[in-house]
């Protein structure tokens, strides 16, 4: 497998140790060690598995910052992986493949995954990618900056309430709603600002992290279409599409 641009920090430079722990889920042993090594040269603390069953005897172990998972792990389906992870706020899941159909990035969206790159991959858009969603997770985690300040009470949508303090979405019967960690943080951002047209850009940068999103990037198109969906809102209740702007919760 070639990478494109595979640029190292030069191993003689003093990197800073993180706290962060990433696991490569991947069957190639060549691009598992590519990226191990990469990780390793940024100073991450890094796992790496090459089946189903390894990702998961490492995370009954140790706790995962962010998981890196190939989908196509010799006949297994790293989406089961990547659903499991899904429900973990605690962990980001970025998807590496070699499938680069904006149908696969969808799914991909859709059952859970933070981010999605393709192979051959850019090691400094791998790297970066990383270390934003690594931030994040530190954020969200050890109580600082925006990301993780919660609003003081629950706050309503349809039947639906939503806890920042606990993380969940429920209905008045106490069924909790089947949401991924970026469509919670989709629709608390839009709840937050309940009766403001959010563009985005602006929920990008607060679901994804701080950075230029890409035009033809669709993820908080496709997180607000899995809200709607699960939550089963109409157009009275739920959340309005601005056209050629973003979203808003009247």
């Amino acid at each position: 497998m070639q990478m494109t641009n595979l640029e190292f920090r030069n191993e003689h430079a003093p990197v800073e140790p993180s706290l962060d722990r990433i696991l490569v889920v991947e069957d190639d042993v060549d691009v598992r060690e590519t990226v191990r090594m990469m990780l390793l040269r940024e100073g991450f603390a890094v796992e790496v598995a090459g089946s189903l069953r390894e990702a998961e005897a490492v995370l009954a172990r140790c706790e995962i910052t962010l998981a890196i998972v190939d989908l196509l792990l010799s006949g297994e389906d790293g989406l089961k992986l990547v659903r499991s992870l899904a429900s973990t706020p605690s962990t980001a899941v970025v998807i590496m493949s070699g499938k680069s159909h904006s149908t696969d990035r969808i799914i991909g969206i859709e059952v859970g995954a933070d981010d999605y790159i393709t192979k051959p991959f850019n090691s400094r858009e791998l790297i970066a990618r990383v270390k934003r969603h690594a931030t994040r997770i530190r954020a969200l985690y050890d109580n600082r900056g925006p990301v993780s300040a919660p609003s003081g009470s629950p706050m309503s949508i349809g039947q639906w309430m939503l806890d920042e303090s606990r993380h969940a979405v429920v209905n008045a019967s106490g069924v909790q709603a089947n949401l991924s960690d970026s469509e919670f943080r989709t629709l608390a951002c839009l709840l937050r600002n309940r009766g403001s047209v959010l563009t985005r850009d602006e929920l990008f940068n607060h679901v994804v992290g701080p950075c230029d999103r890409d035009p033809m990037d669709r993820r908080i198109d496709v997180h607000v279409s899995s809200i709607r969906k699960k939550l089963k809102l109409d157009s009275r209740q739920g959340i309005r599409t601005v056209h050629r702007v973003g979203y808003i919760i009247d």
